[in-house]
């Protein structure tokens, strides 16, 4: 059988060879010598360098910044009291009204006449008054009359009886001088006679003075009768009075006017326009502005109050319970100019709103001079001061929902420690209190952070908890944390040192 022969040694390429023998004498160099190279690698137990830093006092100043729109300080919508037509309008859109200024007037003749009948029965009822009481001075008059007529019937009753107690007595001494025989019957009979005609005389004198006491008994009821007239005439007046003022006060409804010193924005008047209480102008345009929320009803007029305007800001609930009255804010108005206005918070609503959860504050400016226009766009900045308040650079802390976290150095480890935090300016967040480690009997007491703490700085994603650190030498103080530039902080609902410019 024969074999396949070998290519000759001189058909391989020349470039194989070269690098082989190349490499095998490196390595017979390399074997030659008598130092042996020491491994280098990098350990990886060695404990993480890191920086740590004491909470220190700082003033810190948070800025909430919040797009809004000027209002008037007050508006009222004017609306007819009673159904009836508009006599005349008065004042139109722009013009400005002192309080009490008539805007309009309404026609409705029933409740003037109506008015007028209220006043002429309160005419007619004074004059009822005054013939009461002069009913009155003439049964007092009466009743001294009849007193005086009492008075003088007992006085003849005392004659009659002087008369009737004379005859008597000579009656009894002409009895018995009669019976003697001194004096004739015939004068006896005469005294006798005398006698009964005294005692008549007395008898009717009584009866006198009955009739006379009852007839003044009758009189004084004749005078308390006309003073009981008096207090019914009295009385009739009053309410003769409750109602002209009634009616006067619907005629008052008949004109309407300004409730305070304002501009009239709106105006749906026209003459003779028939109007409603509930609708107002139901000829009004269904496009007109300032209706009514249901589209119903137009007012007659709409004015606002423009001496002072408002501005309102919506403060989240994180930032909600460090914004008080007198608190710090800034306005910028673009269509008014570019410079801001300054202010202060004059009222809090006090409590969130439900749906979004936050807090309206407002911010009364003054506008004399009446450029401020409602319904203007507006920029609002409410300035939040905490100072002397313990804070950390924002680097230090770990969020993780709504719970904040920090690595604090203890005994040369890394112990990481809840915290509670207050506000923050971009750069530095407020820090309260910290959470110790969990006890045998349940969970770790809260401390207020007193800046002794050592807080770990550096990249924290690396640290677990009882790690060993090492902490790096600080050859001199440095700024440990810079202010971010303007704009929205991790949560979005301010700024830290923003600008007032809301497209920033």
């Amino acid at each position: 059988m024969r074999r396949t022969p070998r290519p000759p040694a001189t058909g391989r390429p020349p470039g194989l060879a070269r690098p082989a023998s190349c490499l095998l004498a490196a390595i017979a160099l390399a074997v030659g010598c008598d130092s042996t190279p020491e491994p280098s690698y990098t350990s990886v137990s060695k404990p993480p360098t890191v920086r740590v830093v004491r909470p220190e006092a700082r003033d810190i100043t948070r800025v909430v910044g919040q797009p809004s729109f000027i209002e008037a300080y007050e508006r009222t919508s004017i609306y007819p009291k009673m159904t009836a037509y508009i006599e005349e309008w008065i004042v139109d859109i722009g013009d400005r009204v002192k309080k009490g200024d008539v805007l309009a007037t309404l026609f409705v003749p029933e409740i003037v006449e109506e008015l007028n009948s209220k006043k002429a029965t309160v005419a007619l009822d004074r004059e009822r008054i005054e013939l009461a009481g002069k009913m009155v001075d003439v049964a007092e008059a009466d009743v001294k009359a009849a007193q005086a007529h009492l008075d003088e019937t007992k006085a003849i009753l005392a004659k009659y009886q002087a008369e009737v107690d004379r005859w008597a007595s000579e009656v009894d001494r002409l009895q018995k001088e009669t019976d003697r025989g001194v004096v004739a019957p015939q004068i006896l009979l005469e005294s006798t006679n005398q006698l009964k005609s005294s005692t008549a005389a007395r008898d009717a004198a009584q009866a006198s003075i009955q009739n006379a006491d009852a007839e003044l008994l009758s009189e004084q009821a004749e005078l308390a009768k006309a003073k009981v007239d008096v207090k019914v005439a009295e009385a009739a007046l009053a309410v003769a009075q409750s109602e002209e003022k009634k009616w006067e006060a619907w005629v008052g409804y008949l004109t309407l006017a300004a409730p305070f010193d304002g501009v009239i924005v709106a105006r749906n008047a026209n003459t003779f326009d028939f109007v409603l209480p509930s609708t107002g102008d139901p000829t009004a345009d269904k496009n007109a502005p300032k209706l009514s929320p249901s589209g119903a009803a137009a007012p007659i007029y709409v004015v606002d109050r423009t001496d002072v305007v408002r501005i309102f800001v919506d403060i989240p609930e994180s930032d909600a319970i460090f914004v008080k009255d007198g608190a710090k804010a800034s306005i910028l108005v673009r269509a008014f100019r570019d410079e801001p206005l300054e202010g202060s918070v004059t009222r809090t609503s006090w409590a969130l709103n439900v749906t979004s959860r936050t807090l309206r504050a407002e911010i009364d400016l003054p506008n004399t001079d009446g450029q401020l226009l409602p319904g203007m766009y507006a920029y609002a900045e409410v300035k939040i001061d905490r100072p002397g308040v313990r804070a950390l650079p924002t680097d230090a802390l770990v969020r993780e929902g709504a719970q904040s976290y920090c690595w604090i150095l203890q005994d040369g480890r890394a112990t990481r420690a809840e915290v509670r935090t207050g506000i923050s300016d971009g750069a530095w967040v407020e820090v309260t209190n910290r959470r110790h480690a969990p006890g045998p009997d349940g969970d770790g007491d809260w401390t207020p952070i007193d800046g002794s703490e050592q807080v770990i700085l550096g990249d924290l994603s690396v640290l677990s908890d009882g790690q060993d650190v090492e902490v790096a030498p600080q050859s001199k103080p440095s700024t440990v944390a810079q202010a971010p530039p303007p704009g929205p902080t991790e949560d979005g609902t301010g700024s830290g040192a923003s600008s007032l410019d809301p497209d920033a």
